[in-house]
């Protein structure tokens, strides 16, 4: 069985990811996705004051439950309405978000990709699971697919794979996306942004890597690009606009996208991707 786990919140966002998620898993042959929310974050909601004295209103705790069971309950209607093929189960845990969906990576090995939605500029910025997309994309071992709020499916078509010239060798965890680039045709546009703009790379580098690259590609057609821009994020993100892409692929280690999107301003890199869904892969 092949399992998407899909952390959600009561927000649009989570409720894109959702609907990305039953696309995505109806489009390339998965069995199961699992719908998890967690309490933990909003259980000192709960406390009431009195004399001097906290306590937790059963009452309240009871209609979050009641509140939640419903959520899952929507978002299963809506992925079942476009993928009714699909197995669809939710759960509910008491432990941080983070937590509870390594936990349940570590526990379930039927999963193989986690899908999250992500707020932008223009969003309330009240999703929970938003706010811990850094968190869980990088403590997790499987595969993570990070999805704007209010972005459609489509067919993939172009991938954009931001690349180091200097550093090749992650090229190969490209080979686990296989199934996905050629059950869509789709083409791989490699773009390598020189950060101190100079005019040009070393010729030999170029040849060297140009050369190095048909051992990875030999049954996908890429394209490779040169572009210099002192803020990768701004030269990946304008790059994928002006070119039609259709998803970015973060590649792991130090020089990937991923780098840049951890170490820089939130609002710098996850925000101002309004427009393609972001693959992290492991």
């Amino acid at each position: 069985m092949k399992t998407i786990l899909v952390p959600v919140d009561a927000t649009a966002t989570a409720e894109n990811a959702a609907k990305f998620a039953a696309e995505w898993g109806q489009q390339y042959g998965y069995d199961h996705i699992v719908l998890l929310n967690t309490h933990y974050e909003s259980v000192f909601d709960y406390v009431t004051m009195a004399e001097g004295y906290a306590f937790v209103d059963g009452e309240n705790v009871t209609s979050r439950h009641k509140n939640t069971e419903l959520l899952l309950a929507h978002l299963r209607g809506i992925i079942l309405a476009i993928a009714p093929l699909l197995k669809v189960t939710g759960t509910i845990s008491r432990i941080p978000l983070l937590r509870s969906t390594i936990d349940f990576i570590k526990n379930d090995p039927s999963v193989e990709l986690i899908i999250l939605g992500s707020d932008d500029e223009g969003a309330s910025n009240d999703s929970l699971v938003a706010a811990n997309i850094v968190g869980i994309a990088r403590a997790s071992s499987v595969k993570t697919l990070i999805v704007p709020r209010g972005l459609p499916y489509k067919a993939i078509k172009n991938v954009l794979v931001p690349f180091d010239i200097y550093r090749t060798t992650n090229l190969e965890r490209l080979s686990k996306f296989r199934s996905v680039l050629k059950a869509e045709d789709a083409r791989l546009l490699l773009l390598n942004i020189d950060t101190k703009e100079s005019t040009t790379l070393a010729a030999d580098k170029k040849k060297e890597w140009e050369q190095n690259l048909g051992q990875y590609f030999t049954d996908i057609p890429y394209s490779i690009y040169y572009s210099s821009d002192r803020d990768i994020i701004k030269g990946i993100l304008s790059f994928a606009q002006t070119n039609n892409v259709d998803l970015i692929t973060a590649l792991p280690g130090k020089h990937s996208f991923l780098y840049y999107l951890v170490n820089r301003s939130i609002s710098e890199g996850i925000y101002k991707n309004r427009y393609q869904a972001v693959l992290i892969l492991k």
